[in-house]
């Protein structure tokens, strides 16, 4: 068994407040700070004042990137944006888009990279390549990408229709900042959808080919609690305790994908959100169940996971799924989603991200692919 994770993790109600004392841990007060959040609404928002607050000692430039679902050339141009000085630490406040760009500025600082095709080269030989690092801080305004515990960089490649992933094997947080402020202000839908997201970041954990004893307890744990308490924080946004918990549940389960990387459930989703604009947390739920029942002979403990959701099948967890898609007011159907019968066969060839379809414990074909998209159409 192995498990590896080296994320300093802060969790709790005022852990942002407390920002300033963790960021001395990596960079002395008066150095520079680049601060990398989502702007919009934030800018206003009690948690931008607190962050600033806590960071009052540090020469911080702030920096809004508020794209969803970050592409290759809106990274490249960030980089070119922020490049001419040298900081000794990021911060990333936001969703998994925000620290996506993080990570990736983190090891693409210290290069001469200056065009979107030299980024795009330096992202796909990243895992091999020895590179200095500048420290990054993940704050979390979203409980669900789990992004804050793992290496890798989720960056969209659009001009070459496919997801790109950054995954230098140094490249965790050197802490995660998790506080229940950050999301009070997070929408219903988003709310849901990302909730969602961090149990199949869990399930798909559970049955991955790199499962360990580890992982497994941090995936059981984080579903448990999502499965409990979700459909009360559907009900009462508002209530910080409840925010709190799902946060952690995100938290446990990207410590146990940080390990294991996800499976079918996020290879098959890229294409869906990638083409089509579906939330990321609703593409990957909206196969879960069925590749849950999939799956369920190479599973290894599959009553413990079905316990975990408070189901009796695949087909409950699923059921359980779809419910609280339409609570977020998602679509619980690809025709929902606008996606034409036609579109399934494009879904089905970008369907296989390398590291994602083939982590799966049954081998995944286009048939059994294509099976799946048509009980959903």
């Amino acid at each position: 068994m192995e498990f590896y994770n080296p994320v300093h993790i802060f969790a709790g109600r005022g852990a942002l407040a407390d920002l300033g004392r963790i960021a001395s841990r990596w960079a002395l007060p008066g150095s520079r700070v680049l601060l990398i959040t989502r702007g919009m609404d934030f800018v206003e928002s009690p948690v931008r004042r607190t962050l600033m607050e806590a960071l009052a000692l540090y020469d911080v430039r702030e920096e809004e990137f508020p794209v969803s679902n970050p592409d290759v050339i809106d990274i490249a141009a960030l980089l070119t944006k922020v490049r001419g000085r040298a900081y000794d630490l990021i911060v990333a406040v936001g969703g998994g888009s925000v620290m996506d760009a993080a990570k990736t500025l983190a090891a693409a600082l210290h290069t001469d990279i200056s065009s979107t095709d030299g980024l795009r080269r330096f992202i796909q030989q990243g895992g091999t390549r020895p590179i200095p690092l500048t420290p990054w801080i993940g704050i979390p305004t979203t409980s669900g990408t789990g992004s804050e515990a793992t290496p890798w960089a989720t960056v969209w490649d659009r001009e070459k229709e496919c997801k790109l992933s950054f995954s230098h094997p140094d490249n965790f947080a050197a802490a995660a900042v998790i506080d229940p402020m950050c999301t009070l202000t997070c929408p219903l839908s988003l709310t849901i959808s990302s909730a969602l997201d961090a149990a199949a970041h869990a399930a798909e954990s559970y049955w991955a080919r790199r499962t360990s004893e580890v992982t497994r307890a941090f995936s059981l744990l984080a579903i448990r609690l999502i499965r409990e308490h979700l459909e009360a924080l559907a009900d009462h946004p508002d209530d910080e305790r409840l925010r709190e918990i799902i946060g952690k549940a995100s938290l446990y389960a990207g410590l146990a994908f940080s390990n294991t990387k996800t499976t079918v459930c996020h290879s098959v989703s890229y294409p869906i959100t990638e083409k089509f604009g579906v939330p990321h947390g609703a593409a990957v739920a909206l196969t879960l169940g069925d590749f849950m029942a999939y799956n369920k002979d190479a599973v290894s403990g599959y009553d413990d996971l079905l316990e975990a959701f408070r189901c009796g099948s695949a087909e409950e967890v699923k059921d359980w799924i779809f419910s609280m898609l339409r609570k977020g007011g998602f679509a619980t159907t690809l025709r929902g989603c606008g996606i034409r019968e036609e579109d399934l066969s494009y879904i089905t060839a970008h369907a296989f991200t390398k590291g994602r379809a083939d982590n799966n414990p049954v081998p995944v074909t286009e048939e059994a692919v294509m099976n799946v998209l048509k009980r959903l159409y």
